[in-house]
């Protein structure tokens, strides 16, 4: 009885509250600080290259193996970029490729929204890596 009663003022109080879930997609649901979304490669600001040498660390401790790297090694020795592609349909967004990226070339974005009706698309190559995500991150804490 005394559960019951206890019940009764726990539902009472709920009442009184406000909703917990939003209007989606009129609403937009705020993020924490350091959500992982999209991983996305970084560019150098200056020169607008891709930061990335190609030593494919991030393919290595993907624990999905959703990272391709390609790259060539000239005559010094130095690696070079030539392809790069994640499959999104594989991804767990761990975040590992960006925690042990030694250049720190890729982060993680605040791109969630993924949805898509095809899964060719899902692959993504140096191109769609590269692009920001569709809104600014400044957005969410405003």
């Amino acid at each position: 009885m005394l559960q019951i009663i206890k019940n009764f003022f726990i539902n009472l109080g709920n009442i009184f509250k406000g909703p917990r879930t939003i209007l989606y997609p009129a609403e937009r649901i705020i993020l924490p600080e350091g959500t992982r979304g999209l991983p996305r490669l970084r560019l150098n600001l200056d020169t607008l290259e891709i930061i990335c040498s190609g030593c494919g660390t991030c393919a290595r401790v993907c624990p999905e193996g959703c990272i391709e790297v390609k790259a060539t090694v000239n005559e010094h020795e130095r690696r070079s970029l030539d392809e790069i592609s994640l499959d999104l349909s594989r991804c767990i967004f761990c975040g590992n490729c960006a925690e042990y990226c030694e250049l720190k070339a890729i982060e993680m974005s605040y791109k969630y929204q993924l949805s898509e009706y095809e899964l060719g698309s899902l692959k993504l190559e140096e191109l769609e890596l590269t692009k920001q995500a569709d809104y600014p991150v400044e957005d969410f804490w405003a």
